[in-house]
């Protein structure tokens, strides 16, 4: 567990399954604990760093979903079944473009993936990232994210635990004028945002979304 009431797992990282930081899978189980209208399976943002070789990470808000309880109890050295990597926005050893990642509570999840990777490799290309969390408890990889911050200066990291300020995105965009805009978490939230960013001028080719709808 690494906020309250959210929880990362790891499989085991299949030979040969390369993903670039920032990009999703298809995770599902064999048997359900339960019924669930959305099935056996659902996708994630991968949250572990492309450099680990043996392990795939992922992360999710706790919930009463038959699959998210089946997935968190799940005994070690359980089946799962494993698809993709999906997904375009990412981080490379090759990105240049500065990323402005902004995060609503358990939105933090594709993120995390591009800033261990940051971290792990040094890389240079810089990095700011926007945390909102509705309480600083629930602030999820709070510690890690400050220690990658530390270790790479690189990246910036600005937490905050009620509300993301018109300024803060203003702030950004002027220290990163050229930046790809990276927005994930509940869709009400990430559609407010990247309506402030249209008014601050930001080009709609650089901003992207992902909305987490929980189930």
């Amino acid at each position: 567990m690494i906020a309250p009431d959210v929880i990362e797992i790891s499989v085991s990282r299949p030979p040969g399954f390369d993903f670039d930081a920032g990009q999703h899978v298809q995770l599902g189980v064999l048997a359900l604990d339960g019924r669930d209208p959305h099935g056996r399976s659902r996708v994630f943002s991968i949250t572990s760093s492309p450099s680990d070789r043996d392990i795939l990470a992922v992360a999710f808000r706790r919930s009463p979903s038959a699959y998210k309880r089946t997935l968190a109890g799940l005994a070690f050295g359980s089946t799962v079944r494993l698809s993709g990597p999906y997904g375009h926005v990412t981080l490379t050893r090759k990105s240049d473009r500065p990323r402005v990642l902004v995060a609503f509570g358990v939105g933090i999840t594709p993120h995390v993936s591009m800033i261990r990777f940051a971290s792990e490799e040094a890389l240079t290309v810089p990095i700011a990232v926007l945390h909102v969390a509705n309480h600083e408890r629930r602030v999820a990889y709070a510690d890690e994210l400050t220690r990658c911050a530390a270790e790479n200066p690189a990246i910036r990291l600005l937490a905050r635990s009620s509300s993301l300020a018109l300024a803060d995105l203003e702030r950004a965009r002027d220290e990163h004028p050229h930046a790809i805009w990276y927005l994930s978490g509940p869709p009400t939230r990430v559609g407010s945002a990247v309506a402030d960013l249209r008014g601050l001028g930001v080009p709609e080719r650089d901003i992207f979304t992902e909305e987490f709808i929980g189930y």
